[in-house]
């Protein structure tokens, strides 16, 4: 899908120099005027989202593999942002490589730690959904939010609620047959993708009911427990605060006063259309998105456009700038450790 990526970059681009070509003058005397104090606390906000999600992320990693060691589960965790940003896939794309790695590292199984990213992913989501319907309220209140925007809000918290209740039942009631029959759909997938190196049917059917049990295990025992759940759902208000701050600071360091809940709704509500686009990295729709929010609150356009560019330059700068550096340090570490382990020959 790397053309979708790159298509994704020229229509970004595009959407910059077409709103540069009606209000870049303003938009120039905007950046020039910056407090590079705010812009630094901004980044700093940023920063201190990767470092709660690693946190997170640490805390269930650590409860199915004792060995864990922090900077590695912070570095899988930035690696796997770098392929939820840059793949069209809901960002959902990571949790297997961030999973992969940790696995790879601890020659654990790789569904015990899979486990771990998907309460990880589940417990996110809750809190986003938890965040976005009060400020659409509160936005719906304050003042005019497009029609438009409402229907699309309302239909990613009601397509993430039906997701959870489907892949609830599913799981619950999945049997022998059912495995079955998913294992061999795999086995036919793979025998389609990789012609005469499938393995055999019986090998996908049992790593699948392998995986699953093993899963469900993982699961239950990751949510058995309020009191680290709570937890779990605090950091990823944490998170998602923090990518709040970092879009006030911009406002601060531009010298416009704004609303923080203004500024949170415009944000998330910005981030849930983006997720919608399946788009990598939302590139375009967020930016396009956040401005026309503010622009509707009665935010200058040139602002507007300012602080929502920087908002996503700096996400990029941390998920895709950090995230590829973790990838990178990611990698070698697993290939040094795997040299280190190989048996000497005589």
């Amino acid at each position: 899908m790397r053309w979708l990526t790159l298509a994704s970059f020229v229509f970004f681009f595009a959407v910059i120099v077409v709103l540069l070509l009606f209000m870049g003058h303003d938009v120039l005397e905007e950046i020039r005027g910056l407090d590079p104090l705010y812009v630094l606390l901004s980044m700093a906000c940023f920063l201190g989202m990767q470092l709660s999600w690693s946190i997170k992320y640490f805390l269930l990693v650590r409860r199915r593999v004792r060995k864990a060691w922090f900077p590695y589960v912070a570095l899988s965790s930035m690696a796997g942002n770098f392929v939820n940003i840059t793949t069209p896939s809901g960002r959902m794309a990571g949790e297997p490589v961030r999973a992969k790695m940790i696995a790879s590292c601890y020659d654990t199984r790789f569904s015990r730690v899979f486990a771990s990213a998907m309460v990880d992913k589940a417990s996110l989501t809750i809190a986003m959904i938890s965040l976005l319907v009060p400020l659409t309220v509160y936005a719906t209140v304050t003042f005019e939010m497009p029609r438009l925007l409402q229907y699309l809000t309302g239909a990613f918290v009601l397509f993430w609620i039906i997701i959870g209740v489907v892949s609830y039942l599913i799981f619950r009631n999945l049997g022998d047959k059912q495995s079955r029959q998913v294992g061999s759909f795999i086995h036919k997938v793979s025998r389609f993708l990789l012609r005469s190196r499938s393995r055999e049917r019986s090998y996908y059917i049992e790593r699948f009911k392998t995986g699953l049990s093993e899963f469900r295990s993982s699961f239950k025992f990751l949510a058995k427990n309020p009191a680290y759940m709570a937890v779990d759902l605090f950091l990823g208000v944490i998170i998602y605060s923090f990518r709040f701050a970092a879009a006030y600071m911009l406002f601060i360091a531009v010298g416009h006063s704004v609303p923080f809940f203004t500024v949170a709704m415009v944000v998330m509500v910005a981030f849930a259309i983006g997720l919608l686009s399946q788009i990598p990295g939302m590139i375009g729709i967020a930016e396009t998105t956040m401005t026309y929010l503010y622009y509707s609150t009665g935010i200058e356009p040139a602002i507007a456009f300012t602080v929502s560019v920087m908002t996503q330059m700096n996400s990029y700068l941390f998920e895709i700038g950090l995230g590829y550096a973790a990838m990178l340090s990611m990698n070698f570490i697993l290939v040094r450790r795997k040299r280190m382990e190989a048996p000497v020959s005589p």
